[in-house]
């Protein structure tokens, strides 16, 4: 059967090449996503949300306004936990972080909602963007609560976006429950709201500027007002998902107050507590993720620039696993990200599409950028909801430039070009998430977890596999911090580990103390008063342990468990401690 027109044949030919495009976009982060998940050691945020989780498994969960963030991870981990019959103890990293990967690839079947807003191969190309990304890529290989806010925050703008083209309630009744999935998750989702906000308001006075131009074709047979009470449904969603959630299905209302309260701690937290950011960092960060330094560039003797060989250029571009030298960039997204925005604005809507979503995506994409550089507080997830919507104005500008050329060759080779640097973006995800895992000089891995963390853990179950109690054995911590992330990696397999506070610490009968550097000179104080300070020394090898670069215990080990792990330290085989 032959198409009926050339536009027919137009896009039923932009059509299969999308569909190629989602193909591969899908294939491609399955592959960057899902294995090998427990190569990198527990970042300290991962592991809190851990033992939040065990909370909750136990029943006596409490949100936290001040140092935690909404229950969605949780309450999203307990049905994975149910269908495989895992319990605490036999939790692995692994398993926790199948979770946010979940998420992460549903973010890609989500964008089939806006297919009608941004054009086939502008959705396609956007796709591959985000499976490709290596901020997404990365984050979505994480236990936080971050990707699952771009979900529900793309979510609540895809249906927002079904209800602008059809009017029907139910989509904004969905946008809603989004929304108060959004607040369920993190407070931060007040920025994106007000950058929906400013949003809405730049689509409405370029709607008001142009004439109306943009959706004469595709609304022009609905024209049906945003009545009152769709709003309030939508309203009516948002908050009732909100409450149900932080009431723990309406079983302890003290977390709805909570919810609320916890903006008074969030002002505070954006002067930066330690976290304090240039106003550049996160363009510099996508811009170009720099391992090495200067000395890459510059010769080391007169600091004068330097060519680089073929071996060192490989290291740059990520082709070989050296960590010394890679450089780490997504430059090429932030210039597709920059042609995406100023075409939303100056194009023309391709036929029965409109220009109303992408414009909407662009404001809010470089809102949300700029709220989060000004903001004192970053950490590099947390620019993800805002790279998210820029990847998508990736997509776009990626569109836009191929069709600048009628010539079917420029064409070819200008997706050529864009085919082989998504293939780089998707060569150094391979080596952030893998080779580079566990390098202190991998951009991403922001305030990581020391490998001396995993080296004790290790030593801590060879004492169990020498000492009479076993995994019995009794191990106490004192650290106001908390002495994270071991209580992830202690607190599942030893029954007697104690690290909350909730008993005293008891020197004669444990087998090893862990102390911070304030809970040591208070031990080491009383100890003296109490003319024990030579019996303890006696009894005890002092050691240390580096948790990350702002943490550190003081570690004494039971001198006979220390010297019987010495005698058989070299005939234990390896043991996998991260799984």
């Amino acid at each position: 059967m032959k198409l009926s027109s050339p536009e027919s044949r137009a896009d039923a030919s932009r059509l299969s090449r999308a569909l190629i495009l989602l193909l591969i976009a899908f294939v491609s982060a399955c592959i960057l996503r899902f294995p090998a998940r427990e190569v990198k050691t527990m970042h300290t945020d991962e592991t809190t949300q851990a033992v939040k989780l065990h909370e909750m498994m136990e029943g006596h969960y409490q949100y936290d306004p001040k140092d935690h963030h909404g229950p969605t991870l949780l309450y999203a981990t307990r049905p994975l936990l149910w269908l495989t019959g895992t319990d605490w103890e036999n939790l692995t990293e692994s398993k926790l972080r199948l979770v946010p990967v979940l998420f992460g690839m549903g973010l890609l079947l989500m964008l089939v909602l806006a297919a009608d807003g941004m054009g086939k191969l502008a959705l396609g190309w956007s796709a591959l963007f985000t499976a490709v990304s290596p901020l997404m890529v990365f984050y979505s290989r994480y236990y936080i609560m971050e990707v699952l806010l771009v979900f529900f925050t793309f979510g609540c703008i895809a249906c927002g976006w079904r209800y602008f083209i059809t009017r029907r309630p139910g989509w904004l009744g969905w946008s809603g429950v989004f929304a108060g999935l959004m607040h369920a998750t993190k407070e931060t989702c007040v920025l994106h709201f007000a950058a929906m906000g400013a949003a809405l308001l730049a689509v409405y006075i370029a709607e008001f500027y142009s004439a109306g131009a943009g959706m004469g074709v595709v609304n022009r047979n609905r024209k049906a007002p945003i009545k009152r009470w769709h709003l309030l449904l939508f309203a009516g969603c948002a908050v009732m998902t909100s409450i149900t959630l932080f009431s723990q299905f309406f079983t302890e209302w003290r977390g709805v107050w909570d919810s609320i309260a916890t903006y008074f701690n969030m002002i505070g937290r954006a002067g930066g507590q330690g976290h304090e950011k240039p106003f550049s960092y996160y363009l510099g960060l996508q811009w170009g993720g720099v391992i090495s330094g200067r000395d890459l560039w510059l010769d080391p003797g007169s600091d004068a620039p330097r060519s680089l060989s073929w071996q060192e250029w490989s290291s740059v571009l990520c082709i070989t696993g050296d960590a010394r030298r890679a450089v780490f960039t997504e430059a090429v997204l932030v210039v597709l990200a920059g042609i995406g925005c100023f075409a939303a604005f100056t194009s023309k809507a391709e036929r029965n599409q409109s220009n109303h979503l992408v414009r909407f995506l662009a404001v809010y994409g470089v809102v949300t950028f700029l709220i989060y550089s000004i903001i004192r507080y970053k950490t590099p997830w947390c620019i993800m909801g805002a790279w998210h919507a820029l990847l998508l104005m990736a997509g776009l500008g990626a569109e836009k430039i191929v069709r600048l050329f009628w010539n079917i060759w420029a064409q070819r080779t200008v997706i050529g070009l864009l085919a082989l640097a998504s293939a780089h973006l998707a060569l150094q995800s391979y080596r952030a998430t893998r080779d580079f895992a566990r390098e202190t000089r991998n951009p991403y891995n922001y305030s990581m977890t020391s490998p001396d963390v995993l080296a004790w853990v290790e030593k801590f179950h060879r004492f169990a596999e020498i000492h009479p109690d076993g995994y019995k054995l009794r191990i106490d911590q004192s650290d106001l911090n908390g002495g994270w992330p071991l209580p992830w990696y202690l607190g599942r397999k030893f029954a007697n580990y104690h690290w909350d506070g909730k008993e005293a610490m008891d020197p004669e009968n444990a087998a090893v103390l862990l102390l911070s550097t304030a809970a040591d000179e208070m031990l080491q104080a009383q100890l003296t008063a109490a003319g024990q300070k030579d019996i303890f020394d006696e009894r005890f090898m002092a050691q240390q342990i580096t948790l990350h670069s702002s943490g550190s215990l003081r570690v004494y080990v039971k001198k006979d468990l220390w010297e019987q792990y010495l005698a058989r330290q070299s005939s234990w085989p390896p043991l996998a401690v991260q799984q």
